[in-house]
């Protein structure tokens, strides 16, 4: 069980992710664009799924605040977005995401399928 962000200014899609990541065991929290920066360095979730286009702060500039941290910057991103725009994506690749889903294209199964895939990927070696 993993605790997980999601960043997502549009609640109704955000509630849908949210009641899936559930489904699959894990704790999901909604958190609004403004406050993300702040809620993630002090609660450290396991993975944050970021929107890019957002109303008062870009997804891009949350990821590049989060990535500058020492205390968030460890933690895995997953870009949300309906823009398709190769330039956006390999912004967000650069400044640190570990990957993107587009919106269109993402089914809430898939959601949770990648999900569980970046936590394999991105959990800390076991001793």
């Amino acid at each position: 069980m993993a605790n997980i962000f999601i960043v997502e200014d549009d609640i109704n899609l955000a509630n849908i992710y949210k009641q899936k990541l559930t489904e699959g065991g894990h704790t999901a929290t909604v958190v609004l664009d403004k406050e993300a920066v702040s809620r993630i360095t002090v609660s450290k979730p396991d993975l944050v799924m970021l929107d890019i286009l957002m109303p008062s702060v870009g997804g891009l500039d949350i990821l590049r605040e989060l990535k500058a941290d020492a205390n968030a910057a460890g933690i895995p991103v997953i870009l949300l977005t309906n823009v398709s725009e190769d330039t956006s994506i390999a912004k967000g690749l650069e400044y640190g995401a570990y990957g993107y889903l587009l919106k269109s294209e993402t089914t809430p199964d898939l959601l949770l399928s990648r999900v569980n895939m970046a936590l394999e990927e991105t959990a800390p070696p076991k001793p």
